[in-house]
This record gives C-alpha cells, sequence and structure tokens, in this order.
C-alpha cells in the first residue's frame, strides 16, 4: 500500500465511522498511552525483581563452609562472663531507673558443647521511655538477645509499667 492511498483512507475514517468512532479511536489512544506509560515499568519492575529473588533464593541454597561463618560471626563472651553481664545488666537498669525485682536464669550448652545460653527471665517496672532505653542498651551487648516482653499498666493514666522480660545470653565455651 503506498502512502497516497494510505492518506486516502484515512480521510474516510471520519466520514464512515462518525463521532462514535472517533471517540473509541481516541479512547484506544489514550489506552496505549496509559500502558506503554504505567503498564510496561510495573511489568518491568517485577520481571527484574523475581530475577532478584531468584538469585537470593539461590544463593540462600547453596551451603556455606563453617570456616567463612565463623569469620563472620563476632567473637563471644567466655562463658566465666556471666557474671559480669550480670553486674551489667544491673548497672544498665539502674542508669535507666528500671527497678529489677529478682532474677531466675537457667543455662543449657549447644553447638555439641562449644556455647551456653544462658536463659533469664525476670519482673521490671519502669516507664515506657526508661524501658526503651534499658533494651536499646542490652541489644548493644554482644550475645544478647532479648526474646520476649510483656508489659502492662494498672490503669489507662498510670505512668509505670510492670513488665515481664525473657532474654538469653550467648557465651563461648573454653
Amino acid at each position: 500500500m503506498k502512502k497516497s492511498q494510505m492518506l486516502y483512507y484515512l480521510r474516510l475514517i471520519p466520514k464512515y465511522a462518525g463521532v462514535l468512532g472517533l471517540a473509541g479511536l481516541g479512547l484506544l489512544g489514550f489506552a496505549l498511552l496509559l500502558y506503554t506509560q504505567d503498564l510496561k515499568p510495573y511489568e518491568r519492575d517485577l520481571a527484574e525483581r523475581e530475577v532478584e529473588l531468584e538469585r537470593k533464593f539461590r544463593s540462600l541454597r547453596t551451603p556455606v563452609e563453617a570456616s567463612s561463618v565463623a569469620a563472620e560471626l563476632p567473637k563471644l563472651n567466655q562463658a566465666d562472663t556471666f557474671t559480669f553481664f550480670l553486674r551489667r545488666l544491673n548497672e544498665v537498669a539502674q542508669k535507666n531507673q528500671v527497678d529489677i525485682n529478682q532474677v531466675d536464669y537457667k543455662s543449657q550448652v549447644e553447638a555439641d558443647g562449644k556455647l551456653k545460653r544462658f536463659s533469664m527471665q525476670f519482673p521490671a517496672t519502669a516507664r515506657y521511655i526508661q524501658f526503651r532505653r534499658f533494651t536499646a542498651a542490652m541489644e548493644q551487648i554482644p550475645g544478647v538477645r532479648i526474646e520476649a516482653i510483656n508489659m502492662q499498666r494498672q490503669s489507662i493514666g498510670d505512668e509505670q509499667l510492670s513488665i515481664q522480660i525473657q532474654l538469653s545470653y550467648l557465651t563461648e565455651v573454653r
């Protein structure tokens, strides 16, 4: 088809299609514009995300050598430092005005006797902001993991919280 024939047929469209036909062509053009401007980038982004997820999935499936994992882990505390940790716990609690009543703990050996975990549970009372500072300071100590927290107030207007904390302290047995 030649250029002149194409132009001739394009000039006939308004005559045969009418106003509704022109409106339909306009809507088709608008839909094509939306597809290329909005949907195509989303499809491209989803495809890139799927490729990235597949790459991460494959990297998680590959076995990791124990020596490389040991090199990446920070050195843990020795098992005889538990008493120093208890002192540090009390210092952090006093500094942040958290009242600890008593501490119950148990120890268990992990990783074929190479690690020792001290699990502690204790009640405490403090205001919310003081307790937030206390937990932030505790998480900075190597080997400490806060496992569970339960907070209660006697009434809505009461500022003091009754807190039940469960944390663990991991040490290396030498």
